[in-house]
């Protein structure tokens, strides 16, 4: 494993380097502390997700409708592999979607090679019984699964290639920063535009280069946007303008071409600067061969991809987003393309901030209507507006509830259902509930009654629905229930987690604490070892992520997943909880971390002193933290804020100073134009506080952080003369738990920093 290696260079290079110290006096250490086995290490790597995740089968069901009506089928796991299921609600039905063994069969016989009827794996399947049509092996197929004859299908449904048009004909380009489009059956081509240079190019995206450098590839960015009509007639793109974005660059130090570094560089719009990518819309008539640029105002490139979030609806017109710097106005437009007129459909306007992660969209046009999400009454609920006059007729729902997602719109009948949280009196507010109501606002009901996490489908005919429900403790159990009045039809499978409890594994230990304003109920899960001795002490871990763009504890029972389960598995408890300034609990919860995101911590301190005040067996006097990405910027604050409480922690892929990072995120938090708060909160600032143990990570090709933030950090911590770690991971991208090396260095620095004890040395994880 040729990386690991690198990195354990590159790390040793790192700590003598910046913490020389540090390292003396570890060493002075160790000969007199005890010392963890390797047993003890090969325990907890057995309760990595990678190893947990395999240990639980049947955790989903996604329903497969075939056509409009509400049977389906589904995937399901069995001991040897999967099998493919019917399922029939008016007949109460449920049965194999055909013979396994028999299709495997008709396969071989069609000149399929090695296929095994357990492990069938059917790629693209459409389902009009008795015919099936999928992939396999790269081939087409249509089989008749009542008599098992197979045919290979000449034709395989293909997906067009970039800038194609849906009828196959057209493809559009840029060339020369240009426009081009060439009918392709031809060959010929026309120029639409004359004007695009390289720092005002015509319909370029800005690809995350993430994916070139994981494949070793060189960075490719020129990827088109052609949004086509589904009539081929029409297409939105834009010209866009990045004269006055700069450019970030990432070195790859360590590859297999040489000794040269490699540098890549792409545009990186940076949060605070002066200047964004800005596009101008551009409408492309495919009979006129024109490509005229609209009237209206450009959209803002907060990260990578296209400028653009829009899509044609059925009724031939184009609909986008767009949000104006300082993110405290939001529009919903709509571009009619046989006038090239564009108007608004609806507008939010917020003194702080319209969050763009919760703003939803749904067309009506039988009902000259849409449907329109808005936090404007402290809450997520969503609105009916005129598609005429884009004027608002009703709010659909009200009340103390956050609206998630919209699951249907029953047209004939005039409801909506959606999956909403907050309502039910007594629950953990963040459990999401399935309701229909009327489009008027009335007749609200709840459809999943349960006390648990509900992951919803409903039926194209919205007779039914596939409900999953769990909580961290309980383990999924999947239903088809009557949207009616939400009677059980049957029970359609039940999660099996027998292999992950028989390895010892327990649920985290779910807990509710008071934020520090002393009234507000915060909810979280502690993670315990499987060897737990209520008589003991036990250090502290908080394992934090404070951005705002959501919340982060488990509510289902994917609690499996997480890092925590074997970092506890060494001899702590991990606490994750969400404090205020984290969403989807109201706009007044939401708001505290608005121009405050070093505020994130505050609330985490509070709930654990309260934890050691009801729980003997947590030692507070040894409490670490860590995080990664903006949870790497929450543990290295911690640290700085509050060092007599926090005395170890591992930030990683750290956004230390808001600056340096992405506009969109940052910008939409703490608002635009910079203020005092940007400076006051950086990390750079507050790092002369740090008094414990602190290491500090980051990959060198990490494209949505840049390890200039991690950089800046260490050379403020050298500035103030503390002692701290460094580690710089060659190859690594943003995500550093996908590095073992990392894994095993973040359990090696709480071992020996926070349990007092030695590492193994040189344990190996493998993936």
């Amino acid at each position: 494993m040729p990386h690991l290696k690198s990195a354990a260079l590159m790390a040793a290079l790192s700590l003598l380097a910046g913490c020389q110290s540090s390292l003396n006096s570890t060493k002075l250490e160790s000969s007199t502390k005890p010392s963890l086995e390797r047993s003890d290490y090969h325990r907890a790597q057995q309760f990595l997700p990678q190893n947990l995740t395999p240990l639980v089968k049947n955790t989903k069901l996604v329903p497969n409708w075939i056509e409009e009506g509400n049977t389906f089928w589904f995937k399901q796991e069995n001991q040897t592999g999967h099998q493919y299921i019917f399922v029939d609600p008016l007949k109460n039905l449920q049965k194999p979607l055909f013979d396994h063994s028999k299709l495997a069969n008709a396969l071989l016989h069609s000149g399929v090679e090695d296929i095994n009827q357990d492990s069938l794996s059917l790629k693209s399947l459409n389902v009009e019984l008795p015919l099936i049509n999928f992939t396999v092996q790269n081939k087409g197929f249509q089989c008749d699964v009542n008599l098992y004859i197979c045919a290979e299908n000449q034709h395989p449904s293909v997906e067009n290639a970039p800038g194609v048009s849906p009828d196959g004909q057209w493809q559009l380009t840029v060339e020369q920063y240009n426009l081009v489009l060439e009918h392709l059956k031809s060959g010929n081509k026309t120029q639409l535009t004359t004007d695009g240079h390289e720092g005002f190019p015509y319909g370029l995206m800005h690809p995350n280069p993430a994916y070139d450098l994981r494949d070793n590839q060189p960075y490719q960015p020129k990827q088109v946007y052609a949004n086509w009509s589904e009539d081929s007639r029409y297409i939105m793109t834009y010209q866009i303008d990045r004269r006055n974005t700069g450019k970030y660059a990432l070195v790859r130090a360590s590859h297999q071409r040489g000794k040269r570094p490699e540098t890549t560089e792409f545009y990186y719009p940076s949060a605070a600067e002066d200047k964004l990518p800005m596009a101008q819309l551009v409408l492309i008539d495919i009979e006129k061969k024109s490509a005229i640029h609209l009237q209206a105002p450009p959209v803002m490139q907060t990260y990578y991809g296209a400028a653009v979030w829009g899509w044609w609806q059925d009724d031939g017109k184009f609909v986008y987003h767009n949000r104006f710097r300082g993110n405290r106005q939001y529009f919903m437009r709509e571009v009619d393309p046989e006038t090239a007129r564009v108007r608004v459909l609806v507008e939010e306007r917020d003194d702080k901030y319209i969050d763009p992660w919760v703003q939803q969209y749904w067309a009506l046009p039988e009902l000259n209507a849409f449907i329109w999400s808005s936090q404007r009454d402290g809450y997520q609920h969503l609105y009916l507006y005129s598609s005429s006059n884009g004027k608002l007729k009703n709010p659909i729902t009200q009340g103390n509830m956050t609206v998630r997602v919209i699951r249907g719109v029953d047209i004939k009948n005039q409801q909506v259902y959606f999956e909403a949280s907050g309502k039910e009196a007594g629950r953990d507010p963040y459990f999401r509930h399935l309701y229909r109501v009327d489009l008027d606002g009335s007749n609200l009901t709840l459809l999943t009654p349960e006390a648990a996490e509900h992951d919803t489908r409903i039926s194209p005919d919205f007779k039914y629905f596939i409900d999953t429900y769990s909580t961290a403790t309980e383990a999924p159990i999947s239903l088809l229930r009557s949207t009616r009045n939400s009677n059980i039809v049957r029970t359609l499978q039940k999660a099996d987690a027998s292999a992950l409890f028989a390895l010892g594994w327990q649920p985290p230990k779910p807990f509710s604490v008071l934020a520090g304003d002393g009234k507000t109920p915060l909810y979280g899960l502690m993670y315990l070892p499987s060897h737990f001795d209520p008589n003991k002490k036990y250090p502290v871990i908080d394992d934090i992520y404070t951005g705002p763009h959501n919340f982060f504890t488990p509510k289902s029972f994917d609690t499996y997943r997480s890092q925590a389960n074997a970092l506890a598995e060494l001899g702590f408890v991990v606490i994750k909880m969400d404090g205020r300034g984290t969403n989807k609990r109201g706009r007044k919860f939401h708001e505290y971390s608005f121009k405050n995101l070093s505020g994130g911590s505050d609330d985490h301190v509070t709930a654990i002193k309260q934890l050691g005040e009801r729980f003997d067996y947590l030692d507070l006097n040894r409490v670490g933290i860590f995080g990664f990405s903006a949870g790497g910027y929450d543990t290295a604050h911690a640290m700085f804020k509050y060092p007599d409480f926090f005395k170890v922690g591992v930030s990683a892929s750290g956004n230390h100073d808001f600056r340096v990072d992405k506009a969109g995120w940052n910008e939409m938090w703490m608002g635009y134009p910079e203020t005092p708060e940007w400076e006051a909160q950086s990390n750079l600032n507050w790092a002369k506080h740090l008094q414990g143990k602190l290491l500090i990570a980051h990959g060198e090709l990490d494209t949505n952080v840049h390890p200039a933030a991690t950089i800046q950090l260490a050379d403020a911590l050298m500035k103030a003369n503390k002692d701290f770690d460094l580690m710089i991971y060659p190859n690594m991208g943003h995500v550093l738990d996908q590095n073992p090396y990392f894994v095993r260095q973040r359990w090696d620095y709480f071992v020996r920093h926070l349990l007092g004890m030695e590492p193994p040395k040189s344990y190996l994880i493998t993936k």
